[in-house]
């Protein structure tokens, strides 16, 4: 998935073009997924990640397993918690992780969910994360972040 970066003086702006996707109700439908990445304490060095959905109703960021078990050694070694509204009806079983995370230039640090489960598509959610940057989601075909 491609970006485009540009540098206005103080201020960098990122954009991400809409991801397009087969959907059973509008035969295709348009997300808006950009390009992280996550540091792996696991492996010492950064883990790019180029289909996240970045999800304003998410309140914070949540990756499948496999994905977890990349980054660090044993994902149930973070904090338990259960999410409800991922999958629908059901409580998703997670370890909350601090790690670090890379949008272009900008690195944070925000809790990650690490899910039990391969089920689940990687978000990019609000609380010390979309939160911290101005992001607009621009007329369904692309996403930008400004920080």
């Amino acid at each position: 998935m491609a970006y485009k970066r540009k540098d206005s003086g103080l201020r960098m702006d990122i954009e991400f073009p809409y991801h397009k996707e087969e959907s059973n109700i509008f035969k295709e439908v348009k997300r808006p997924k950009i390009e992280i990445q996550i540091f792996s304490p696991k492996k010492n060095r950064w883990i790019w990640l180029d289909e996240v959905l970045a999800d304003t109703g998410a309140d914070f960021c949540v990756l499948p397993r496999f994905m977890g078990n990349i980054l660090v050694e044993d994902i149930s070694e973070g904090k338990y918690i259960e999410i409800k509204g991922v999958i629908p009806g059901v409580r998703l079983i997670a370890y909350l992780h601090i790690l670090k995370v890379r949008i272009g230039e900008k690195e944070i640090v925000t809790p990650v969910a690490l899910a039990d489960s391969d089920d689940v598509p990687c978000i990019f959610g609000r609380v010390k994360a979309l939160d911290l940057f101005d992001v607009s989601f621009v007329k369904g075909e692309k996403t930008r972040i400004i920080y």
